[in-house]
């Protein structure tokens, strides 16, 4: 066996080599939808071996995303964890929900339960808030009206008018003893020197989400934060596609946007 291997080895090495090759091919074609990509990956691991798998295994695994994801389930779990007793006592409400109001709507509710963990919620009023000049001011006036806590996540909060008013309101908030808290994307916000001093002298608790050396030089946009979230006092919530900034407020005489919604809850 030991002399086979020795006089074959080279035989053998290739082998194993089209062998993960082709292991890899298949994970470049379910998880890359890049077509330039797929293509050159697939190249370089069929007409150069050895060398294509080291070029591979170096620069074709997303060794930071899978690490990030991976953070990420551990805490979904302890969040789901702490779901399941919620989960229980729905199936039981369902139960009786089921005849009375639900009706062929009963599916749609229990397959949202059972893949996303999203379970039925009630006495809710959704509203839908077209484009700036609409959400942010139902938005700071639901923030100035605080009483208890506010969690803000952002993608784009910019130092202008509008992003000005938004931080403000947040420090004279945590100055009154609320809880605050501000979590916004490295690339995508512009909060910088005296405005982030501000706020954390304030109380508010700020954090950047994955900061960058030269955010403004930074080309790649995949692993970012595009959340756009206000929870407020556990009772008001806003999400859509509007960040925080002048950009998204029509005004008719210098500009007109596209229309973009954001989503206010209530319950």
């Amino acid at each position: 066996m030991i002399d086979f291997i020795k006089d074959h080895w080279f035989y053998i090495a290739i082998v194993i080599n089209y062998l993960l090759a082709i292991s890899a091919v298949i994970t470049i074609l379910f998880r890359n939808t890049n077509p330039t990509k797929i293509l050159t990956y697939i190249i370089v691991l069929v007409f150069f071996p050895f060398l294509g798998l080291v070029v591979y295994y170096l620069f074709g695994q997303e060794y930071r995303k899978n690490k990030i994801f991976n953070r990420k389930s551990v805490l979904n779990e302890k969040i789901i964890k702490s779901l399941n007793n919620e989960l229980e006592h729905d199936k039981k409400e369902l139960q009786e929900l089921e005849d009375d109001f639900l009706n062929d709507k009963i599916r749609l509710v229990k397959l949202l339960q059972k893949s996303d963990k999203s379970p039925l919620t009630r006495c809710n009023h959704v509203e839908i808030l077209k484009n700036g000049e609409v959400k942010f001011k139902r938005l700071f006036e639901d923030l100035r009206a605080a009483e208890q806590h506010i969690h803000i996540e952002y993608y784009i909060i910019k130092d202008d008018d509008i992003g000005g008013e938004l931080l403000n309101i947040l420090c004279d908030k945590a100055k009154e003893g609320l809880e605050v808290r501000l979590s916004v994307d490295d690339v995508g916000a512009s909060i910088y020197g005296k405005m982030k001093q501000k706020l954390k002298e304030s109380g508010v608790q700020f954090n950047s989400f994955m900061p960058v050396l030269f955010p403004k030089f930074t080309g790649k946009m995949n692993y970012r934060n595009h959340r756009k979230i206000a929870v407020i006092d556990g009772a008001v919530g806003y999400v859509g596609g509007i960040n925080v900034s002048d950009n998204y407020v029509n005004k008719p005489v210098e500009r007109t946007l596209l229309e973009r919604y954001s989503y206010t809850y209530r319950g």
